[in-house]
């Protein structure tokens, strides 16, 4: 296959165009049915929450261990994002000048789309295998369920925004990819809405992190631990609601699927419409 260029583009192209309003109308949906009736959903959910939080143990559980997990998940699992087998899929593609993070983003978006396309199928079959694997502990498998749920997630934001571009490794983008996993966990229709649209704030405190002083530092640490302990809180809730009769019906089977088909179509047009941005200054 012969080689393709990398050209530098002044406008989009007319699949990036297309692209960015698609992105748009995922970003700001017209209200419908189920999003009206997810409020109502919401409220039994947060009913489900007080009920478990009275059982001995739950919160310190959330506080000490799985916000700690969340973090050290965090840590481990975008250093297993290869980039060479990244940067060796689009030279297969004919992308031959693909060498790194920089030649991505003078690609054209429908390159970057066709060389990831496989990603979403990828990783729901892993949460799928997941769940299964765990879902016959019982109430015993939470932790380490909700654990290797998340590793597979943020590897999956982490192969988005590498695919896109975006260095992964930087500890910033980690802490963009933990905003992603705590949004994909909130009810269905306040997720676009929760998505960062940049860099969050405390973000860009630690993209400068060869000047931070103390103080930086505690703060973009106690960002990363607020949204550990709320995405840690929700999933508990989530998992532990399927033991409970009143809800169990509702969210027993299917939610690490579900969740890391939202994590997925998340990390899909976020890392998009970062890319373009960045490439057109948009």
């Amino acid at each position: 296959m012969a080689a393709h260029s990398l050209p530098r583009r002044h406008t989009l192209s007319d699949y990036e165009s297309q692209a960015l309003d698609a992105i748009r109308e995922w970003r700001y949906p017209d209200e419908s049915w189920l999003a009206r009736t997810s409020h109502s959903f919401q409220a039994g959910l947060n009913s489900i929450t007080n009920q478990i939080r009275r059982i001995p143990g739950v919160d310190w559980t959330i506080e000490n261990i799985v916000s700690g997990l969340i973090t050290l998940t965090n840590e481990i699992a975008h250093d297993l994002v290869w980039r060479e087998s990244i940067f060796e899929s689009f030279r297969k593609a004919g992308y031959e000048n693909v060498q790194s993070l920089e030649d991505i983003a003078y690609l054209d978006l429908e390159a970057i789309d066709t060389v990831s396309k496989n990603l979403p199928l990828k990783y729901n079959s892993l949460a799928a295998v997941e769940g299964a694997a765990t879902g016959v502990a019982g109430a015993a498998g939470i932790l380490p369920d909700i654990v290797a749920l998340l590793g597979i997630n943020l590897r999956a934001a982490g192969e988005y925004a590498t695919f896109c571009g975006f260095d992964i490794t930087d500890p910033a983008e980690r802490l963009y990819a933990l905003h992603i996993l705590d949004a994909a966990s909130k009810p269905k229709d306040q997720v676009p809405y929760s998505m960062p649209k940049h860099l969050p704030h405390a973000s860009k405190i630690l993209a400068r992190k060869k000047t931070l002083n103390t103080v930086e530092q505690f703060a973009v640490s106690g960002t990363a631990k607020r949204i550990a302990r709320s995405l840690a809180l929700r999933l508990t809730r989530d998992k532990m609601a399927q033991f409970l009769p009143v809800a169990g019906a509702v969210v027993a089977g299917g939610f690490n699927g579900l969740y890391t088909n939202t994590v997925c179509n998340a990390a899909y047009h976020l890392y998009r419409e970062r890319f373009l941005e960045r490439k057109y200054g948009l």
